[in-house]
């Protein structure tokens, strides 16, 4: 599969990755990191079109690896899209650079269509 169309996740819980996987593997290559270091490292070594990350997880949070992420010259352009089961952090997780943001529960085509349009924006 063409490297373009690589997609990072980012999320610490197994049945949220599990379900992107299963969603996203017929269309994309997919990389998936249990932790926001883990994430960063990904997205610094592979090129990536596009991440998926929670916001809640041990360790360092989404807010701080879009931040991180968006300071670094290798990662500053991949769109980021939020997925989280918090309403409260859609301003801030926009604020700091996320290109959308989706809400858990999520639906099959909700994550196509999203993933669809910022692949195709980039």
């Amino acid at each position: 599969m063409d490297i373009k169309n690589t997609i990072l996740v980012i999320d610490d819980t197994p049945m949220i990755i599990s379900a992107l996987c299963r969603i996203l593997l017929p269309y994309y290559y997919i990389k998936v990191a249990k932790s926001g270091e883990e994430g960063i490292v990904i997205a610094e070594e592979y090129n990536v079109c596009t991440i998926l990350l929670d916001i809640n997880m041990p360790g360092i949070s989404g807010f701080d690896v879009i931040k991180r992420l968006k300071k670094s010259d290798n990662t500053c352009d991949i769109p980021i899209i939020i997925i989280t089961g918090q309403d409260e952090s859609k301003a801030q997780c926009l604020e700091l650079g996320a290109a959308d943001f989706i809400k858990k529960p999520f639906e099959e085509g909700e994550i196509l269509q999203i993933v669809k349009t910022h692949i195709r924006g980039k």
